[in-house]
């Protein structure tokens, strides 16, 4: 056992850079937060290599003078704490005293900084801990930060970085955070000496909410209703139901002008709606004003997530806010209701109802169930997309109804490519697996006897052990995903757009894409960039018939992130793309009754029959003991 000593200043920073320092983002978000700190109107982000050739942060604030610049370099040397009590009422973004000498002790740190009434500025030089003596220096007022050839010294940590193109998406959205927490700041961003955005100061949170989105977005904004609690006011803007994410990209909260993350507040949000789609995340912009002294921000290193002292009243306030928008919103639509038919993600439709715009024939009736019913929902009175049915009171447990997405119609022309056969083949001769190659004789389904439908939705079979249910569309999105999967050498039959889709990404989504393209050009769907975080569809697979194109793109981004840290990424990647189509294919085929014996012949023969490629089930079996015993027969 070695004896214990005291670690060198510098190698003690470079410990504590191992918590502050995670990737170049988080060298931004120091650095930008330590300008607003400063009172800066004007912050200027440059960075190449995705931030770890150079990261160069210029701010206009007060500026520094000589000794003041040679202390933030000092462990712990802050000018935001002097007394305990302080500590429990931080008003300030940054307050640690460990990001400058953190930073600079991985990487070749250079600051210039003089104040505004000064004559001359200063200059401060370290590496990789080393200080060099300060040396005067003729600047603009204000500071400006370069770091360069970040993680030089400990190539270790610089192995467990992305690409340049992932990190410097994770800079980008750093940079967005800021910008929309303080609209009142000039952003300029400059990515490999090109200007990504500069965003000019607002007093209008809705203009930069539109500079950093898109015009449609910031038109579908839905300002949520003020609400004032103990100690806390609420604000901002809520999203329709059609920007919800399966991740929560789409959330952006603020505490004090704090990016947070928070479990606390996400429940709260979901409470807000009473209740949301299982598997999705609601989109907005939650702005929130905390009494310094019920919020300890100091329980996590980077400052990411933070601790309420009174957390029932947060809770109360952000449901109270959420839940009193969606009633005014929903009051302001239902005096024009309108008819909306179902769409893929809604509730099963019978079994050989008709598919989207075609009537069943005479004969088709004689053996069809009768189309679903179509749900209504409140037609918005505006153009803005509808959000909500009316929404219970806080003390209310139901859920808010919420209507399905307005489509997009694209136009298309026909495919360029022939398409693989998924209809039901010929019952009569050599039986074939969900490949299409031939198996041996013996029949998996043998055992099984057709019994009848139950709801117009489910098959039913009787069996040696029992009585066995089978849902037919989901039977056929597993036989479809299989055949799929067997053909993923050959490329996806594909049909151009005739008018191609342009879409406004997130960066980290447009970082995805870039990173999967491969995978989009091998499943039929032609996704090209086109300027910056902006990309074109130009073409999509000849099986699915897509009417929101936006949607269907953003749901495959959230399935590549959640599969972008497995072991088997690149096979996931593709494996979402067909799991996709053949769900869309699946939902939109007309299946009469007596297909239900040939469709549980091809799902017995799939590798893994069970269950759909989302893990729904396919098959539900209930034995006879089980039956016995819900009528209390002894076995």
């Amino acid at each position: 056992m070695p004896s214990i000593h005291v670690m060198s200043p510098t190698l003690a920073s470079q410990v504590a850079a191992g918590e502050v320092v995670e990737r170049p983002a988080s060298v931004v978000k120091e650095l930008v937060e330590n300008s607003l700190d400063a009172g800066a109107r004007s912050v200027r982000v440059e960075i190449r290599r995705g931030g770890v050739g150079l990261i160069k942060v210029t701010d206009d604030g007060c500026g520094m003078s000589r000794e003041d610049a040679c202390l933030c370099a000092k462990r712990h040397a802050t000018s935001k704490l002097s007394s305990l009590e302080d500590l429990f009422e931080i008003t300030h973004l940054g307050f640690r005293g460990e990001a400058i000498p953190s930073i600079a002790s991985v990487s070749r740190f250079k600051l210039c900084t003089r104040q505004q009434q000064a004559l001359e500025g200063w200059e401060v030089r370290i590496e990789g801990g080393m200080e060099h003596e300060p040396r005067s220096s003729g600047v603009s007022p204000g500071t400006a930060i370069e770091v360069s050839d970040l993680f030089y010294n400990t190539p270790a940590r610089r192995k467990f970085l992305k690409s340049a193109e992932t990190e410097a998406s994770h800079v980008e959205h750093q940079i967005r955070l800021h910008a929309l927490a303080y609209p009142q700041v000039r952003f300029t961003y400059k990515r490999d000496d090109q200007l990504v955005f500069d965003l000019p100061a607002t007093a209008d949170l809705r203009v930069r909410i539109s500079a950093l989105t898109d015009a449609a977005t910031a038109a579908a904004l839905i300002p949520i209703e003020t609400t004032i609690g103990p100690g806390i006011s609420v604000t901002g803007f809520l999203l329709p139901l059609s920007e919800a994410r399966r991740t929560r990209k789409g959330q952006y909260v603020f505490m004090n002008t704090r990016p947070v993350e928070d479990q606390l507040i996400n429940r709260a949000i979901r409470d807000g709606y009473g209740g949301f789609p299982t598997g999705l995340h609601p989109a907005l912009f939650l702005y929130m004003e905390v009494e310094p002294a019920l919020v300890d921000v100091n329980v996590h290193p980077a400052k990411k997530e933070v601790r309420f002292r009174r957390s029932a009243d947060v809770v109360n306030t952000i449901v109270e806010a959420i839940a009193n928008t969606l009633q005014k919103h929903a009051r302001q639509e239902i005096h024009a209701p309108a008819a909306v038919p179902e769409t893929d993600g809604g509730p099963p439709e019978p079994l050989s109802a008709a598919p989207r715009g075609e009537t069943p024939s005479r004969a088709d009736n004689s053996q069809a169930f009768p189309p679903a019913k179509p749900r209504t929902a409140p037609a918005p009175s505006s153009n803005l997309p509808s959000l909500s049915s009316p929404v219970p009171s806080r003390q209310s447990r139901e859920t808010v109804p919420l209507p399905p997405l307005r489509p997009i119609p694209l136009k298309q022309v026909p495919a360029t490519q022939g398409k693989l056969d998924f209809q039901h083949q010929a019952e009569g001769g050599t039986a074939r697996d969900a490949c299409g190659k031939a198996v041996p004789e013996r029949d998996a389904s043998a055992g099984f006897t057709y019994l009848g439908t139950l709801r117009q939705q489910f098959a039913l079979f009787e069996t040696p052990e029992g009585l066995v249910l089978m849902h037919p569309r989901a039977a056929r999105e597993r036989i479809i995903f299989e055949r799929l999967r067997a053909h993923r050498e050959a490329p996806m039959p594909s049909q151009q757009l005739l008018d191609p889709v342009m879409l406004d990404l997130d960066p980290r989504d447009f970082a995805v894409i870039q990173q999967f393209a491969p995978h989009f050009d091998q499943a039929g769907m032609t996704v090209t960039p086109f300027g910056q975080n902006t990309i074109r569809i130009e073409s999509l697979p000849a099986l699915l018939e897509l009417e929101n194109a936006r949607a269907f793109l953003l749901e495959l981004v959230d399935r590549l992130t959640q599969s972008e840290f497995s072991r088997n990424a690149k096979r996931m990647a593709y494996e979402t793309f067909i799991g996709e189509i053949a769900r869309k294919s699946a939902w939109k085929e007309r299946i009469s009754p007596h297909r239900a014996p040939a469709i549980l012949k091809e799902l017995l023969a799939c590798e893994v029959p069970y269950c759909t490629p989302g893990g729904k089930p396919t098959l539900v079996n209930y034995s006879i003991p089980e039956i016995k015993r819900k009528f209390g027969i002894q076995a």
